[in-house]
């Protein structure tokens, strides 16, 4: 048998190497040839021509198939013969002689088209008296483009078919550049693909035809057309592909199919021809709707991210409309706006309304499965459209769900129609949504007891889309139900070992749980994130991990199987945690061990999932529990604190940092993919910082300059066991910010037992300033870093050694200076912590009180024009914003005056003045009366406050003083 097809195949290869010889003309150069004597020939040539002769025309067929079918020979033969005979040393030895295949490789298809096209030219040359193609020339030419892979994928690559490049014409006839980009250099190549091809190919065909006068032996059949539409459909759904086109895939199907339907020239038509150019079928029709219902425009793909401008040779277009004009057919152009991306449904829907007319007519089977192909489409597209776009989405849901039900009127709808319409009914805001999705579901289950196959994938998707809709609509008890249907399912063994439930339908519940409250539901209050009642969110935490229990058991059947298409990820594990950490309660000492018992319960399911199921944690899994324990840090619970850097070192020890600066491994991750991050860091250093204390502060100083070490100064570090021994100490990811900074300044700002605090906070400032003058733009200090740094001041005195004799004060006003010099605006609490900062000094030389109340009353001053430039001079209103004085810059004034100046009538007029403005802005607190009384002698006080009443707080007073003393009216 292998002598035989050895010996056949050899014939085959003799013959096409004979018929070959004389195709060396260029596509190009032929075409050109061609185009440029058709459009010289006159009129009365024309009508001269000899009708067309098909005697011949068989013997050139035969030629172009000797061509094509050889490489097609050897490809089936050494597919077939490799799998029935692996072992066969002879079939193994010719393997390597195998040509190209034909369904990846163009050069045959390429042969046979030069071929077409030198026989046109003949004919064109000769004025019709040398043979002329026929049908069945121009279905061998474009058979061989057909059978190359033309698949385009929606999802996953963007273009999966056959792309070759090729020279354009120098005159293109009906074909168009995308951009407007004509194309004059002959040098400058285009891309093509197999559908563009069958188009062109069409069109010359068609130009053929009107040359010849529309004879039957010529003219396109119905089968020509739907190949191209099949293909047009195919392709309708890349976003990316028809962005760059000037005509989309979908109005160039439905611009053939009304060319189909138009009507020849009229001096054709009184010949007795058939009025219209083809008669379109029902499966026509089926394909372009289905191109119709694929379409997307290129403002979703924007909106979503999908498109990625890269720069791509230019594509080809077939200009149907100037190819009739040419051939003296009417026809209007047809385009779908992209803004309205819901008209494309609807001239689908009018094709349908034709289709359907036509199945009335002639009840046939074909005609049958084709209306069911396009019912199929479009409701699927209407699905597509109800997820993707936000206008008319109920609409588009209840459209998809009649054209479900007109398709199971009509025979059996596929799995994949009952999945969309599951779909799009899960992102419907409607209340009714899930019972209508629930009972399409299990419509789709009756399936199982007929002879219906339904696909296990299609089965699974639609269980999860119904889950998501009771989810959608906070109904927790439901989506549970139907979760363990689907499992019963699964158990059951029904579908076949390809069913299995998708790991996302479980992470959906769990979230379900995690936010499920029976009141809201009662209420209607059911868009509310937070569970009322700490018993209802302890039962939701422990539901939530029942079902990651039977999601891992659904997992460990599947690892059984030996099988890796089940792959957990931390999802689902990340809600369960979340669900366990909300069921903490408000810290107090009461609570604190039952909240530190919770966060380690839930801790636990994060060494579960990386130590016994082998699932990676993600950056949220670290960030739940980080904050989860910065929460419960407080002065007295140092042990939340000492928790939290306890897990950021056990990830910090797992990364491996390495692989993001190496050069050599192309699969090495950026540092944004690779954690702890920096806001894993300022989570434990903002614990550290809860504590208010020494010890915190000094352990958040610490981390900070590790993260500073590990990120700048990476250097070589000699081991502790061997001295000869070097390693390098690897560059972190985590960049310490402004907010970690800013932490560390605060803890060290809010320490009065710490003699070092002011020193450490100007410490920090300096550093973030040395890296913003060095060209670090996000390390320039802001308002509250300058604030905070001054109240370090007001803590503790000053004890470093900058070169600078200033006291306290001086010092506070000279990072205000600072500020301004490098455009930061100052407040009220920078100016209120600088009266305070004076206020607080220590020395008892009369110089330098005078010079620190001198401070103390410009700051004050500043504030108040500060507020007088803000346009409020209303004194009945309270400002709500943070530059203008408060009952704490009254205080604080107030504290100076007593600190700073000796008793006197100065001190009682300033601190009478500074008394009565605070009651006229509405600022008088308990705090101004305590320092007011401290500052002023008894009369004096008593006839301020114009009571003789010893112990006196503000609710004796007048509302209007503290009018705007209220939490409400303060704003930092």
């Amino acid at each position: 048998m292998n002598k035989s097809i050895t010996t056949i195949t050899t014939a085959l290869i003799l013959c096409t190497l004979t018929t070959q010889c004389y195709c060396f003309v260029s596509i190009k150069d032929g075409t050109n040839r061609l185009a440029a004597h058709y459009s010289t020939l006159s009129e009365e040539a024309q009508t001269a021509t000899q009708p067309p002769n098909f005697s011949a025309t068989a013997t050139f067929n035969h030629d172009i198939a000797r061509t094509l079918f050889p490489p097609l020979f050897f490809t089936l033969y050494h597919k077939y013969s490799n799998q029935n005979q692996q072992d066969d040393q002879e079939i193994a030895i010719r393997q390597h002689l195998k040509r190209p295949s034909p369904f990846e490789d163009p050069s045959s298809a390429q042969t046979a088209e030069r071929m077409l096209r030198r026989m046109m030219e003949n004919r064109y040359r000769s004025d019709g008296r040398t043979v002329c193609p026929d049908n069945r020339t121009f279905n061998l030419v474009a058979g061989s483009y057909g059978r190359l892979r033309c698949r385009i994928s929606v999802t996953k690559a963007p273009n999966i078919g056959v792309v070759w490049e090729e020279e354009p014409k120098l005159d293109p006839q009906y074909r168009m550049q995308i951009n407007n980009n004509n194309i004059d250099d002959t040098d400058e190549m285009i891309s093509m693909t197999s559908t563009d091809k069958l188009q062109e190919l069409l069109q010359l065909q068609l130009c053929l035809c009107h040359y010849e006068g529309w004879p039957d032996e010529i003219r396109p059949s119905v089968d020509i057309f739907k190949r191209v539409l099949r293909r047009l459909a195919w392709r309708s759904g890349n976003i990316e592909l028809n962005s760059r086109k000037q005509t989309s895939d979908a109005e160039q199907a439905l611009q053939w199919l009304k060319f189909m339907n138009t009507t020849l020239p009229q001096q054709f038509a009184l010949e007795g021809k058939h009025a219209t150019i083809c008669s379109p079928d029902s499966t026509s029709l089926s394909y372009v709707i289905e191109a119709l219902a694929s379409h997307r425009v290129q403002a979703y793909s924007e909106r979503k991210g999908t498109s990625k401008p890269h720069k791509t040779l230019p594509t080809v277009n077939i200009s149907i409309t100037e190819m009739a004009n040419e051939m003296d057919v009417q026809l209007q152009s047809t385009s779908i706006p992209q803004e309205v991306p819901f008209s494309a449904l609807q001239k689908a829907e009018e094709l349908l309304l034709m289709q359907e007319e036509m199945y009335k007519l002639d009840r046939n089977d074909k005609a049958k499965q084709a209306l069911a192909h396009s019912y199929k489409c479009l409701l699927e597209g209407f699905g597509r459209y109800a997820v993707t776009s936000g206008s008319s989405q109920n609409d588009a849901i209840k459209r998809a769900h009649e054209l479900l039900c007109r398709l199971e009127a009509l025979c059996d709808a596929p799995s994949s129609s009952y999945a969309s319409v599951i779909f799009a009914l899960s992102i419907s805001n409607r209340p009714s949504a899930a019972a209508v999705a629930e009972e399409v579901l299990n419509r789709m289950l009756s399936k199982l007891n007929s002879d219906q196959v339904l696909n296990a994938n299609d089965v699974s998707k639609a269980f999860s889309g119904c889950i998501a809709a009771y989810v959608k609509n906070h109904d927790a008890k439901n989506a549970d139900k139907i979760l363990f249907e689907m499992i019963k399912l699964y158990e059951s063994d029904e579908l076949g070992s390809d069913f299995v439930p998708e790991p996302r339908a479980f992470g959906t519940c769990i979230a379900a749980w995690s936010k499920y409250d029976p009141t809201a539901e009662k209420s209607n209050d059911r868009g509310r994130r937070w569970v009322s009642s700490p018993r209802q969110r302890l039962h939701n935490a422990d539901r939530a991990e029942s079902i990651l229990v039977e999601l891992e058991r659904v997992a460990r059947k599947e690892a059984a199987k030996n099988t890796n298409k089940y792959v957990l990820h931390a999802t689902p594990y990340n809600i369960a945690i979340l669900a366990r950490v909300q069921t903490l309660e408000t810290i107090s000492p009461k609570t604190r061990w039952s909240n530190e018992g919770i966060i380690l319960h839930a801790q636990s399911i994060l060494d579960h999932m990386e130590f016994e199921m082998g699932v990676a944690a993600d950056p949220y899994t670290y960030s739940i529990l980080l904050n989860a324990w910065t929460k419960q840090s407080c002065p007295g619970n140092e042990k939340a604190a000492d928790y939290a850097e306890e897990l950021l070192r056990r990830r910090i020890e797992d990364v491996d940092i390495s692989k993001i600066y190496s050069d050599d491994d192309p699969s090495a991750k950026t540092a944004d993919d690779v954690w702890p991050n920096v806001k894993h860091y300022s989570s434990v250093l903002k614990a550290h910082a809860n504590c208010r204390s020494p010890a915190g502060a000094r352990k958040a100083l610490s981390l900070l300059s590790e993260m500073e070490k590990r990120f700048y100064d990476a250097k070589v570090i000699s081991d502790d066991d061997d001295d000869d021994d070097f390693h390098v100490d690897q560059k972190d990811a985590a960049k310490p910010d402004l907010v970690c900074y800013s932490i560390v300044i605060d803890a060290f700002a809010k320490q009065k037992q710490l003699s070092e605090s002011s020193s450490v906070a100007f410490r920090l400032l300096r550093a973030m300033e040395e890296k913003y003058h060095a060209g670090d733009m996000s390390m320039k200090p802001n308002n509250r870093i300058y604030t905070a740094v001054i109240l370090s001041l007001a803590q503790s005195p000053y004890s470093g050694d900058d070169g600078k004799d200033l006291n306290n004060a001086q010092r506070a006003w000279s990072l205000l200076d600072e500020m301004k010099a490098n455009d930061v605006q100052p407040n009220s609490f920078t100016y209120n912590y600088i009266i305070n900062c004076c206020a607080q000094e220590a020395s008892h030389d009369e110089n330098e009180q005078r010079i620190s109340f001198e401070i103390a009353i410009k700051a004050f001053q500043e504030l108040r024009k500060m507020a007088a430039s803000s346009n409020n001079n209303d004194d009945d209103s309270c400002s709500t914003d943070a530059y203008h004085p408060d009952s704490f810059t009254y205080a604080f004034t107030l504290k100076a005056c007593t600190n700073l100046l000796p008793p006197s009538p100065f001190r009682t007029k300033v601190a009478t003045q500074v008394f009565k403005e605070s009651c006229k802005k509405g600022y008088c607190n308990d705090e101004v009366m305590k320092r007011l009384r401290w500052c002023v002698d008894t009369d004096n006080f008593h006839e301020l406050i114009d009571t003789d009443a010893r112990d006196v707080r503000i609710d004796d007073m007048p509302p209007s003083w503290s009018r705007c003393c209220l939490p409400s009216k303060r704003r930092r």
